[in-house]
């Protein structure tokens, strides 16, 4: 085997990598790993509600995702009044 070909198949491109990864922990979010869809990014759902835990005292209010998406929560917003 060429060694420049061996090279090729182990890379990896960062910049996907990047989007997929936690807010809060910045790890790799698995496909399929519960997760959680906010405003301003993608995280664990475990990291997101550890963090919202600590700064609001409660936990966070989730919406489940649908059939094809059920790994995936959304933020509830609360209601304006």
């Amino acid at each position: 085997m060429d060694s420049a070909n061996v090279e090729e198949q182990g890379t990896i491109d960062i910049d996907k990598m990047r989007a997929g990864t936690c807010g809060r922990c910045h790890m790799l979010v698995a496909r399929y790993a519960p997760q959680v869809i906010a405003s301003n990014g993608i995280y664990h759902r475990e990291c997101y509600e550890a963090w919202y835990f600590g700064r609001y005292g409660r936990r966070p209010a989730l919406s489940a995702g649908t059939n094809g998406d059920r790994h995936r929560f959304t933020v509830r917003e609360p209601k304006a009044a």
